[in-house]
């Protein structure tokens, strides 16, 4: 399938949600009853922008795999080209902490927060750091705290390729949705921290994506959807609308509120997906929007850094705004992450993401005719 813009713009739309969310919501130290104690509970929601990624993922991710399921390199060229998206960036960071870290601002109290309580190296190079935070209770160093989420998705990498590969489309959705239902029941039964970072409990958001994309090489799926686009529209704004009353009460939802998240950001991918709605969808393809949703990796893997590293810095402090002069500083940490993001696009990723992508499928060739050459005339 061709790149779709809008989705970019999704892409877009998490990065931005993020970044509100450990640059304001995280950050601000407002008093009860005023204004921007409200605003803080208004911005509670935005860390879901993970879960936003998590359901676009699922669902590229599980286009590209049913694109090319009967390839005869299927699994070499996709794991392949997972690694040149995923792990450069990934041990560039990973390798800049090791080397900041034997330093004396590794050891520095006014880095804690950027520095502190690591988790073995050997975790984050395989990508199980995030049992080791369920375990421990924590994201350990903010510096590569929110490596968690990419642990995730490489978990999800190891065996939804071999469900694609070996399921006909009809049992493949069918074992997506049971993985779907699966998620609230582990977050009842086992809640806690764990459950926020370990795989299993984030299968609605990721499995949601997947079945996503099943049903949208459907052309009787797509040209239903296109025909009661107003349906989905509606169905949209309700689950919209439930963010107020989230706002509200926090745990209203208890164990069931990814499960709203993950119908929310389908049907919001879904209306970009098959450009339902042309306000939504130029909004979506909006210049600005796309570069966010085009450098989202590098921006994800650098803000808590960049932020940590200059609070620490310039304010002898972890990331916090009390006065107009935190906030100053929690800027200039936003525009040093956005110049990086580029240049990290530029003359790092896309250069290695092109390489990657000269790994081409090929598709399995028609078994040759034994017959003989005059039988075949007949």
């Amino acid at each position: 399938m061709k790149r779709i813009s809008q989705l970019d713009g999704v892409r877009g739309v998490a990065i931005l949600l993020v970044l509100v969310y450990h640059y304001f919501t995280c950050q601000i130290v407002a008093e009860p009853g005023t204004f921007f104690s409200y605003l803080n509970r208004a911005t509670s929601l935005t860390w879901s922008g993970v879960d936003l990624f998590f359901v676009l993922s699922g669902f590229l991710i599980a286009g590209i795999l049913l694109d090319h399921r009967n390839t005869t390199n299927y699994f070499r060229v996709f794991y392949l080209r997972r690694a040149c998206r995923i792990l450069p960036l990934h041990f560039l960071v990973l390798g800049l902490f090791v080397c900041l870290l034997a330093t004396p601002m590794g050891a520095s109290p006014r880095f804690e927060w950027v520095f502190g309580q690591p988790f073995p190296l050997v975790s984050y190079a395989t990508f199980t750091q995030n049992i080791l935070m369920g375990i421990r209770g924590d994201f350990g160093p903010h510096w590569l705290g929110v490596t968690w989420s990419l642990a995730v998705e490489e978990q999800f990498y190891l065996f939804v390729p071999l469900l694609i590969y070996l399921l006909p489309r009809r049992a493949l959705f069918c074992v997506l949705l049971a993985g779907v239902l699966t998620a609230p029941v582990l977050r009842y039964v086992s809640p806690g921290f764990h459950a926020y970072v370990n795989t299993p409990w984030h299968a609605d958001t990721l499995l949601s994506g997947a079945c996503l994309a099943v049903l949208v090489r459907s052309h009787l799926f797509v040209t239903t959807v296109q025909r009661y686009k107003g349906i989905l529209l509606g169905l949209f704004l309700i689950l919209l609308a439930v963010v107020g009353f989230r706002a509200t009460r926090p745990a209203a939802l208890g164990a069931l509120e990814q499960c709203w998240l993950a119908g929310l950001y389908v049907s919001f991918i879904l209306i970009a997906f098959v450009d339902s709605q042309p306000l939504i969808g130029r909004v979506l393809r909006v210049p600005a929007l796309v570069w966010f949703g085009q450098r989202s990796y590098a921006i994800y893997m650098f803000h808590e850094a960049i932020s940590g590293l200059c609070h620490g810095w310039l304010r002898r402090a972890v990331p916090q705004i009390q006065a107009p002069s935190d906030a100053a500083v929690t800027v200039l940490a936003l525009f040093v992450t956005l110049a990086l993001a580029e240049l990290s696009f530029r003359l790092f990723e896309n250069p290695i993401l092109e390489f990657g992508h000269k790994f081409r499928y090929r598709p399995k060739r028609e078994k040759e005719s034994e017959l003989h050459p005059v039988a075949e005339g007949l």
